[in-house]
């Protein structure tokens, strides 16, 4: 008897575990054969930051393919980034106490919206200055032909981050209101997090050069002096 009541939990947990998995696979997989359907245009899209000047390039027969697959499948994750979210919370639902779950749920859409605007805030702002700027570094010396996965996938990668990047205000928020983190701890401790924001700036970052390393240094901290505003609010100190 006893052996059942530790068993089944277990098996409870991995069953619910295996569940939310799938849905999130079947979701992604719908959204992946769509944006397949329009791989064209979604390129197309993503190669909008990059200035006219610089020629694009197909080096390999299966380089097509290959990026319109990458783009398919990261675009489906973009897609079912609330759907991936919900099912998530859904599985740690059970552990969360009534407050915890609050929180969670609504923090739930400021999640999507800043992970959206980290998105347009890459696209828009940051790739643009990067693609003028590292392409024609060498300026006259060589003639810049670029191969089509390394600007799509440079592209996707940057967006991607910065959009996980963008969490880090509700991040803190949340962690401050159940109490894991203490503000005034972390306030101690700014020079190390403006140490790890030009790191993650120096990792994130394809080339690792100062210049393109501050630019994504700089949001990283500022997110998070945004993150330690929100977390003094939400503990009251």
């Amino acid at each position: 008897m006893d052996n059942n009541e530790t068993e089944m939990p277990i098996t409870g947990h991995l069953n619910e575990l295996r569940k939310r998995v799938t849905w999130i696979f079947i979701f992604v997989m719908i959204t992946a054969v769509v944006a397949f359907a329009f791989n064209r245009q979604i390129i197309a899209m993503l190669l909008m930051p990059f200035p006219d000047g610089v020629e694009i390039v197909q080096i390999g027969v299966t380089e097509g393919l290959g990026v319109s697959m990458k783009v398919a499948i990261v675009a489906g994750l973009f897609v079912a980034f609330p759907v991936i979210s919900f099912q998530t919370i859904m599985f740690i639902n059970p552990a969360l106490e009534k407050k915890e779950k609050r929180y969670v749920y609504y923090s739930l859409p400021i999640v999507f919206t800043l992970f959206f605007l980290g998105i347009s805030f890459s696209f828009f702002l940051l790739l643009p200055f990067m693609m003028k700027f590292l392409p024609t570094f060498l300026g006259d010396l060589v003639t810049p032909q670029i191969s089509v996965r390394s600007v799509v996938g440079t592209t996707l990668w940057l967006m991607f981050v910065m959009g996980f990047i963008f969490q880090i205000p509700v991040v803190m928020f949340v962690l401050a209101k159940i109490g894991i983190l203490d503000p005034g701890k972390v306030a101690k401790q700014r020079k190390f997090a403006i140490l790890l924001s030009v790191i993650a700036g120096a990792v994130i970052t394809p080339t690792g050069d100062p210049i393109n390393m501050l630019i994504w240094a700089a949001p990283i901290w500022v997110l998070f002096e945004i993150g330690l505003v929100l977390a003094r609010i939400a503990s009251d100190k």
